[in-house]
């Protein structure tokens, strides 16, 4: 070993230990690297401001953070990710773009206006609207606009509230359930608020409902509701089709007709058999009349009470009358029905039902054969979906049931589900620690390797042509005594001559060579024969 390094010389060797040191701290680094905790997503799609906010906490709890994606993405330790969650959910961290309820958490009511009240009442408002929205299902992000206007002193016009919302989609669309759920939702969290006063749009700028008034809110409402009319009874008539020919078998359309006028209808019945007296009046009167006409004459004693001249009219004609009178009143039985019939009413329903036949599987691998269903179970399959419609045939119900071939196109055998299962993030770490170790490994095969072989065939090559150089002075010296010319050294090298114990003889040159040598060259040469072969071709070089 040290006559290797003796031969090396310090430039190589220096170059040789650079190259080892240089192969190592790249293994360790690939070792390292494979050893550390991986690095999982903690949140991302976060604004710069919030992003701040966020490392700032992170950076004070002592949690490793690493920014991708021009700050918008933060990755922590995978085992670190769910504290760093609840730690950054007690501060209220991320907001995502908004402020709620904790606006009032430190404002100091005192030195505040009306004016600063009712704007930080509106942003509470809007900040937990639109955390709520972005909590729903395919809503990456949310923000909401409301007007809510203030009703001043002595007026009369009142100006109903509205909003406005903008939505950060995670995929396509919504459905238009999720948009109805949606204006539901902030017309129910705002007094006052009517859901046709809800506008929502996407990122994109698509309107995804409109504000609307009057009529065209009521048109809204009456598809809406008869969207949702045919859906229920579709379903509840692919549930009944479908337990009896298997899912997949049947398609189901349903068509209502529903009538949307309200009406307001009041009657008033009177029953002249239900009499009852309601009150009654008796009147009795009796009246007593007498005729004072006399034959004297009249004096002053006459008109005198108890006086004699009212014993002279005692004589006279006296007449006495009664009467009675009874008046009962009747108050005749009197119904009055108010009815107000709200629309929505269903007028007409059609349902169409297809129905798969039946396959037969074919005989010895042939192709199966499809016979349509029987009358009788179409009878019955169109008997059990006008019981569960409701069909009423005088609003002119219809109920059609046919069997027909559905075009099924052959669905490819599943493939076996392999026995491990890895998740993405193992798949993606196993991938980049192979291209690491593919990576490190063609660094010490394709580069260190030949470096250092390279070096050492170098200082061994200069070794070699040491040991040559003292036989081939003896062989130089032993032709020249035998006078043979320099060139025929290098001949005695190459097979074709006849040799023997005693001495080499040259073919075609007068002389002869001390057998030990060529026997020692012979034995440099099979130890090296590379460096040899370098050493011959230098010589003819230099003969030529």
């Amino acid at each position: 070993m040290m006559q290797l390094f003796g031969k090396l010389g310090p430039t190589r060797l220096i170059a040789a230990l650079a190259a080892t040191a240089l192969a190592s701290a790249l293994l360790f680094a690939l070792v390292f690297r494979m050893g550390s905790e991986e690095k999982a997503l903690l949140f991302s799609g976060v604004g710069m401001q919030e992003a701040a906010a966020i490392t700032a906490q992170l950076e004070q709890a002592g949690v490793a953070f690493e920014l991708r994606g021009d700050g918008s993405s933060i990755f922590v330790p995978r085992s670190e990710v769910l504290s760093a969650r609840m730690m950054l959910a007690g501060e209220g961290l991320p907001s995502r773009g908004g402020v709620g309820y904790e606006i009032f958490d430190n404002a100091d009511a005192l030195g505040q206006t009306q004016f600063q009240q009712n704007i930080n009442r509106l942003r509470a408002l809007e900040g937990e609207l639109a955390r709520t929205i972005a909590s729903l299902e395919g809503i990456e992000a949310a923000r909401v606009h409301l007007v809510l206007p203030e009703r001043q002193l002595f007026e009369r016009e009142r100006q109903d509230p509205s909003a406005s919302i903008v939505l950060a989609l995670r995929r396509d669309e919504l459905t238009a359930s999720q948009v109805r759920a949606i204006r539901n939702l902030v017309a129910s969290a705002v007094p006052g608020l009517s859901s046709h006063q809800v506008s929502i749009i996407d990122e994109t700028g698509r309107l995804l409902a409109a504000a609307s008034e009057g009529d065209t809110a009521l048109a809204e409402e009456g598809e809406a509701r008869q969207a949702a009319t045919e859906e229920r009874i579709r379903r509840t008539v692919s549930d009944i089709v479908d337990g009896i020919v298997g899912v997949g078998n049947s398609r189901v359309q349903v068509t209502a007709e529903l009538d949307f006028n309200r009406i307001s209808e009041t009657s008033e019945r009177f029953d002249p058999e239900g009499r009852v007296p309601r009150s009654t009046v008796s009147v009795e009167e009796e009246t007593e009349t007498a005729d004072s006409s006399s034959e004297g004459a009249t004096t002053a004693s006459a008109n005198v009470p108890d006086g004699a001249g009212g014993a002279a009219g005692d004589g006279g004609e006296r007449s006495t009358t009664s009467r009675t009178e009874e008046t009962t009143n009747f108050e005749i039985s009197r119904t009055t029905r108010t009815e107000i019939i709200e629309g929505g009413r269903l007028r007409r329903l059609a349902v169409a039902v297809a129905v798969d036949g039946v396959s037969t599987p074919g005989a010895d691998g042939a192709a199966p054969t499809w016979t349509p269903r029987s009358a009788e179970d179409i009878a019955q399959i169109a008997t059990l979906v006008r019981s569960a419609v409701g069909f009423d045939q005088s609003r002119g119900d219809v109920v059609e049931v046919v069997s027909v071939r559905f075009d099924r196109p052959e669905i490819p055998a599943p493939e076996a589900e392999p026995a491990v299962s890895l998740a993405t993030a193992d798949i993606m770490r196993l991938v980049e620690v192979g291209a690491a170790l593919i990576a490190a490994l063609a660094l010490v095969f394709f580069v260190v390797r030949p470096l250092i072989g390279g070096l050492v065939r170098g200082g061994a090559a200069n070794g070699a042509a040491a040991a040559l150089e003292g036989p081939a002075t003896a062989l130089a010296g032993g032709s020249a005594a035998a006078g043979l010319p320099a060139a025929g050294a290098a001949a005695a090298l190459l097979p074709g001559g006849p040799a023997n114990d005693s001495g080499v003889a040259l073919g075609s040159v007068q002389g002869r060579v001390n057998a030990s040598s060529v026997q020692q060259i012979a034995e440099v040469v099979q130890k090296n024969p590379e460096e040899s072969a370098q050493i011959i071709r230098s010589w003819l070089n230099t003969a030529s």
